[in-house]
């Protein structure tokens, strides 16, 4: 484990914790009227599910510029501590941040394309390790290339995982990823 500290903004550690932390007004009048409702018709030990099922985020981010960014990792809820920074420092080049982006990990959220449109209406798509196909996406698209489908600029790019480090191989794959969000964002 790295002994370097990892600062998470604040929007972050709200997203990840959700209603735990932070309690609204709004928040808790929506709760209130969740549970009337599930208690008259859903027996009180599963009362207790639906009102989380209800508020559970199936992205993290607040999806602000609609920017869909998609993950496949199997270890994590959304994705692992080392990506989370990889991808953020991505985030800062392209003057965004986390509230810009909805980041949706289809390892534990399986969404085809058409409901991810219908959800967060993006604009822009980036799959990390994902194939169009996986998605249900009528598209060949090759990695790097910045494609529009449906009012949506998408592209593919390898795992996150191929980004580390600072190997030649490493450095190779950040430099066409940055050519390639260059393109897309118009930087």
């Amino acid at each position: 484990m790295s002994t370097q500290k990892i600062i998470l903004p604040d929007f972050v550690i709200a997203n990840l914790y959700g209603n735990n932390l932070v309690v609204e007004s709004a928040i808790v009048s929506s709760e209130k009227i969740i549970e009337k409702t599930a208690s008259s018709k859903v027996p009180k030990a599963e009362q207790k599910k639906v009102i989380t099922e209800v508020n559970k985020q199936w992205y993290l981010g607040n999806n602000g510029k609609q920017i869909t960014i998609i993950v496949k990792e199997l270890d994590a809820a959304y994705i692992n501590d080392q990506h989370l920074q990889f991808l953020s420092n991505i985030l800062t080049a392209c003057k965004l941040n986390l509230g810009d982006i909805a980041l949706v990990n289809l390892a534990n959220t399986p969404l085809l394309f058409t409901e991810i449109e219908q959800k967060n209406q993006p604009k822009f798509l980036i799959l990390f390790d994902i194939s169009p196909n996986e998605l249900v996406i009528p598209l060949a698209i090759q990695p790097y290339d910045v494609v529009v489908y449906n009012n949506c600029q998408m592209l593919l790019a390898p795992a996150l995982s191929a980004m580390d480090g600072d190997s030649i191989a490493a450095k190779t794959e950040k430099g066409k990823l940055w050519m390639s969000l260059k393109k897309m964002f118009q930087l």
